[in-house]
């Protein structure tokens, strides 16, 4: 199978080429990503089930959408200090500050906030304990791995139980008036249509 994975390193190199714009990485790094989730997939792989080639590319391109979605996680919740003086010692504290974008915001805009999150809170009230669990977890960033992990249960169960979680929670939303969420994030109801 060495030989094999070896065969399949432009493929995995092609690939990872697609993938040049995940935040934070050179393209050397998401070339590592990429052979690693190859030789992951070499191990993995059953030939009784069908030719190597399409199955390698299938598991090299999910293993790097997962690492954008890692990290584009971490650059939203992340401000990055670029700018720095010649000769300071930094350390990775120094370059990051976990402090959210401070906007001004309106009085209307805080009121339409304060409301969105009280309807999603009562919407969220008489759902199942997991759909609550797993909907909080999601609007912390966290991905359906980590959520699993949390929970104990895999990646596909907690799919599959957020996904019926956000059924509910817009049938709730509807019920209360909603009709999903504007621009930046606030409830829009039926009667503004």
């Amino acid at each position: 199978m060495d030989s094999e994975i070896a065969k399949h390193l432009p493929l995995a190199r092609h690939i990872a080429n697609e993938f040049s714009n995940i935040p934070g990485l050179s393209i050397k790094e998401i070339e590592i990503q990429a052979q690693e989730a190859l030789a992951a997939a070499g191990r993995g792989f059953d030939p009784s089930k069908g030719e190597f080639t399409p199955y390698a590319a299938q598991a090299v391109r999910n293993a790097l959408r997962s690492l954008y979605d890692r990290q584009l996680r971490h650059h939203q919740h992340h401000k990055y200090v670029l700018d720095q003086p010649a000769g300071m010692q930094s350390t990775q504290t120094d370059l990051v500050h976990n402090t959210p974008d401070i906007k001004q915001e309106s009085v209307a805009s805080k009121v339409s906030r304060a409301q969105s999150i009280a309807a999603i809170q009562k919407a969220m009230e008489g759902m199942p304990e997991r759909y609550r669990v797993v909907l909080s977890a999601v609007a912390e960033g966290k991905s359906y791995s980590e959520i699993g992990e949390q929970i104990g249960m895999t990646k596909q169960g907690v799919h599959k139980i957020a996904a019926a979680a956000m059924q509910s929670l817009r049938e709730h939303l509807e019920v209360q008036g909603f009709a999903g969420l504007d621009s930046v994030g606030l409830l829009k109801s039926f009667r503004e249509d």
